[in-house]
């Protein structure tokens, strides 16, 4: 299984990556929402889930990322993570199915939401 995380702060990202590797996931990078949506348009790459931090520097957003991504694999399982809850707009969850994961977070948080959307590595 592999997911492509999305996230600004190399810190962050390289923990989770980490994280996520350490329980057996492949992991694709990306430090913004534009790297991403590259990735994501690339025909040879196959994505499982997508966690993505919600605000980041370039035109594309978390947001954009998810509508991108369910654009190519519909049933794509969505993590949008945000140190702002308040901007995390609540019909994502019903409508969207998206999960939301507020920051700060732990990295067992993370692989928790993972095992609840039925991914494990």
């Amino acid at each position: 299984m592999s997911v492509l995380l999305v996230e600004d702060e190399p810190l962050i990202r390289v923990i989770m990556a980490e994280t996520l590797e350490d329980a057996g996931f492949a992991v694709i990078q990306a430090a913004t929402g534009d790297e991403a949506i590259s990735v994501i348009n690339d025909e040879c790459v196959t994505i499982t889930a997508l966690v993505t931090d919600l605000h980041m520097p370039g035109d594309a957003d978390g947001a954009d990322v998810a509508l991108r991504i369910r654009q190519r694999w519909p049933d794509m399982p969505v993590v949008i993570a945000s140190g702002r809850p308040d901007a995390m707009k609540v019909s994502w969850q019903a409508d969207k199915g998206y999960r939301l994961l507020r920051k700060p977070y732990l990295p067992r948080q993370l692989l928790g939401v993972l095992k609840e959307l039925n991914l494990a590595a």
